[in-house]
């Protein structure tokens, strides 16, 4: 709201946003996280199509990369 006069509305000085970084060992859980995701996706890509099943290797290997893909953006 604004106006004209001593009383008008005068926006006061705000301190210059901080950027937000996650702790390291945060990171290093998301580091391990993801990279048992990636041992678990090799090893179930591998069976399956050891077991004579590349529809569901195929889909092993989409559905980690969305995961790798989501956690990248």
């Amino acid at each position: 709201m604004t106006g004209f006069g001593e009383g008008a509305f005068v926006p006061q000085e705000l301190d210059p946003p901080r950027a937000a970084h996650a702790s390291s060992s945060i990171n290093w859980l998301v580091a391990t996280l993801m990279l048992a995701i990636l041992i678990a996706a090799i090893a179930g890509v591998v069976v399956a199509l050891s077991s004579g099943m590349p529809t569901l290797a195929i889909l092993i290997a989409l559905v980690t990369g969305a995961v790798f893909a989501g956690q990248a953006c």
